[in-house]
């Protein structure tokens, strides 16, 4: 009997773990494995990975198949790129909505003082998850669908690479006072101010990164 997972199911999981680099960059996925692990036929299967094909995750291989794509600096400096100007744009729309909303605004305290519990026993994935949930409550409040897909899609990626950016010393620290400032800028219904420092918490990020791996060459 086949499962009734759906395509979208199947995209998701897969996704979530190349984010997590549970399936590694440069891993074959084995559409035959991938079938018995969900007790589907390969149709379904293939349809997720042309999906995550399509939103650069995975690509096809001459006679490899389906394979994990790989996220480079250079790859990151493009994506921040996009996401200073993006987040930013999506910050100013929330802000009214955001401020309006106090469940959202007690919802995302707490999610800043588990941050401040994960920095201070440098519970790295744990700071992620709530670094993810903090970003997304913004966008998602922003009200444009289209920008909501595509900032979805670019977090996934950077979120591929974020982990290395939070290993840095003193990253985790700076990472929760930027987001402490990002927070009393949406208390007090300042757009401006919520676009201006989501811009300088992402530029600051990849410079700090970009700095990292200078000084290790």
């Amino acid at each position: 009997m086949q499962s009734r997972v759906s395509v979208e199911e199947i995209r998701d999981r897969i996704c979530q773990d190349i984010v997590n680099r549970v399936i590694p960059p440069g891993s074959r996925l084995l559409e035959s494995s991938l079938c018995k692990r969900w007790g589907v036929s390969r149709t379904p299967v293939r349809e997720a990975l042309r999906l995550l094909e399509s939103e650069g995750f995975v690509t096809l291989a001459k006679n490899r198949g389906f394979v994990v794509t790989t996220i480079t600096f250079a790859d990151m400096e493009h994506l921040y790129a996009i996401l200073v100007e993006l987040d930013g744009l999506a910050g100013s729309l929330a802000t009214p909505n955001i401020a309006k909303d106090a469940k959202m605004l007690e919802y995302m305290e707490r999610l800043h003082g588990e941050m401040e519990a994960c920095r201070d026993r440098m519970d790295i994935e744990g700071f992620i998850e709530r670094n993810v949930k903090f970003h997304a409550c913004i966008f998602n409040a922003c009200g444009n669908p289209w920008l909501v897909d595509a900032l979805k899609n670019l977090h996934l990626h950077t979120n591929r690479f974020i982990v290395k950016a939070l290993y840095i010393p003193q990253r985790i620290v700076k990472s929760v006072k930027e987001h402490a400032a990002v927070l009393a800028c949406l208390k007090r219904e300042d757009a401006g101010g919520v676009k201006k420092k989501l811009a300088l918490h992402f530029s600051n990020s990849l410079s700090d990164l970009r700095n990292e791996l200078t000084n290790k060459r």
